[in-house]
């Protein structure tokens, strides 16, 4: 399914478009990205996950295009213990394992193990608060280039149209409490505050919504 929002088409992701969010997502997220891959991030992890991502629920990848290409992106799932569970059934994480530890990935080791330990310990919450299933929203970021015109609201509910046809009733998202703009979109899509967890680097909002109500 594809909307427009002006000049603005938003729809699934089509595999030429996944370096571009990748591209999008290593300057969203560049503190954490650094903290793994160093300064000069290879791509090549993410493009493996979220190929496989995108090949596994199509219509929960979301991009927002124009003609200049990629805006932003957005990566809903109806449920997160399905996506793992398909992801251990095809071999994916020894792939995964075996290329990072070829180098592949140029993963700092040290990071990522407090990484791993500190996703570990914010996983272990990741019950809470639910009342209905395990869809999430996994990632959601937008181009600088594209911020304050309407892009990320766009891709939230398309997001949450996928979900509602899909039979979804409630889907999670987390998000850190000082991140006014992105607080605000969730508030305007539907999203209600549900309490709050933590990891070692601080808390998290939850917020969960309805997309049967919001779409």
């Amino acid at each position: 399914m594809v909307s427009k929002l002006g000049d603005v088409e938003v729809g699934p992701a089509r595999p030429d478009e996944l370096p571009e969010a990748v591209r999008i997502f290593l300057n969203a997220f560049s503190h954490n990205v650094r903290l793994v891959y160093g300064d000069q991030p290879k791509p090549d992890a993410m493009l493996d996950v979220w190929s496989f991502a995108r090949e596994t629920e199509p219509s929960g990848f979301l991009v927002a295009r124009d003609d200049a290409g990629v805006l932003g992106y957005a990566f809903f799932t109806t449920s997160v213990s399905g996506l793992q569970r398909r992801a251990l059934a095809r071999g994916r994480p020894l792939l995964w394992a075996w290329r990072a530890l070829s180098g592949r990935y140029g993963i700092h080791w040290v990071q990522l193990s407090k990484l791993l330990w500190n996703k570990l310990l914010f996983t272990g919450s990741a019950g809470r608060f639910r009342t209905h299933g395990d869809a999430q929203l996994l990632n959601i970021a937008v181009d600088p280039r594209a911020r304050g015109k309407g892009v990320a609201k766009a891709l939230m509910r398309a997001g949450l149209s996928y979900l509602a046809n899909r039979g979804v009733d409630e889907v999670r998202l987390e998000v850190r409490p000082d991140n006014a703009p992105a607080i605000s979109v969730y508030h305007d899509t539907g999203f209600v505050e549900k309490g709050r967890t933590r990891d070692i680097h601080g808390e998290w909002l939850v917020m969960t919504a309805n997309p049967s109500k919001t779409a």
